[in-house]
C-alpha cells in the first residue's frame, strides 16, 4: 500500500523534472550538468506530448481516395480535431460529403464508434485500449529512453573531449582534469538513474494494472527513487 501511495504522489508531479541542479564552480562540470538536465527535460516533453495510447492522429494520412482518376490522401478531406478530442471522445472534421463513407470506414477499422454526424463534424467514442495498444505505447517510451541515454553518453564524451583539449592547450592542470572527468562520470550515472525512474513512471501511467518491471534492477532503482523523492521532493545533482 505504501508503494502505491508513494508512486501516485510521485506521478502527480510527472510533468516536472525532479532534478535540482546544485551550484558548480567548475565551468566544464556545470556545462555538462546543464546539458544532461536538458536531455531529461526533452525526454519528459516528448514522452508527455507525443506518446499516447490510441493515437489516431495519422489514420487518414495513410489512406488514398480517388478524385478524377487520381489518388489523393484522405487527410486532404478529413482531420482529427485534437483540441476537442478527449480520452473518451474523438472529433473529426470533414470538408467533402463525398468521402463520408470512406471516413467512416477508416473510423470503423480503428474501433472508433460513430456517435453523431453534424455540421461537418463526426463525433466518435474512443475504444478501450487493448494489450497491443498498450505495448506499442510502452515500447515507444523505451525507444525515447534509449535515445535519451545515448544523448547523456554523448554529453559526457563531449565534456571529456573539451577537458582534454583544455589540458593540451595548458588551460587547465592534469589533476583538475582528472577530478572533473571523475565528477562528470558520476553525474552521468545520477542522470541515468533519474532517466530510468522517469521512463518507468511514464510506462506505469500508460500500462496501468498491466505494468511489469523489465527486471529486478529496474524495480529496485525505481522503488529507491520513489522513497527518495517522497522524502526530499527532488534529486539534487
Amino acid at each position: 500500500m505504501e508503494d502505491n501511495e508513494t508512486s501516485q504522489a510521485a506521478r502527480s508531479e510527472e510533468t516536472q523534472n525532479v532534478v535540482i541542479l546544485l551550484e558548480e564552480t567548475n565551468s566544464y562540470i556545470a556545462s555538462a550538468k546543464e546539458r544532461m538536465n536538458d536531455v531529461i527535460e526533452t525526454f519528459i516533453s516528448h514522452a508527455q506530448n507525443s506518446i499516447k495510447i490510441n493515437d489516431f492522429s495519422q489514420i487518414f494520412k495513410t489512406v488514398n481516395v480517388w478524385v478524377k482518376l487520381r489518388p489523393r490522401k484522405l487527410s486532404q478531406y478529413a482531420e482529427i480535431i485534437s483540441e476537442r478530442s478527449t480520452t473518451e471522445k474523438l472529433f473529426v472534421r470533414y470538408t467533402d460529403q463525398n468521402f463520408i463513407s470512406n471516413i467512416k470506414e477508416v473510423l470503423h477499422e480503428h474501433r472508433l464508434k460513430v456517435i453523431s454526424t453534424d455540421h461537418n463534424i463526426i463525433e466518435c467514442k474512443m475504444p478501450k485500449p487493448n494489450d497491443q495498444d498498450i505495448d506499442i505505447a510502452v515500447q515507444k517510451i523505451k525507444v525515447l529512453g534509449n535515445t535519451a541515454r545515448n544523448s547523456l553518453a554523448q554529453v559526457k564524451a563531449d565534456s571529456i573531449q573539451r577537458l582534454q583539449a583544455a589540458l593540451k592547450n595548458e588551460y587547465i592542470e592534469a589533476r583538475d582534469v582528472k577530478q572533473a572527468i571523475d565528477s562528470i562520470e558520476l553525474i552521468e550515472q545520477k542522470f541515468i538513474a533519474v532517466l530510468t525512474f522517469t521512463r518507468i513512471e511514464h510506462e506505469k501511467n500508460l500500462a496501468g494494472k498491466f505494468f511489469t518491471y523489465e527486471n529486478d534492477e529496474a524495480k529496485d532503482l525505481h522503488r529507491a527513487m520513489l522513497k527518495r523523492i517522497s522524502k526530499d521532493k527532488n534529486v539534487s545533482i
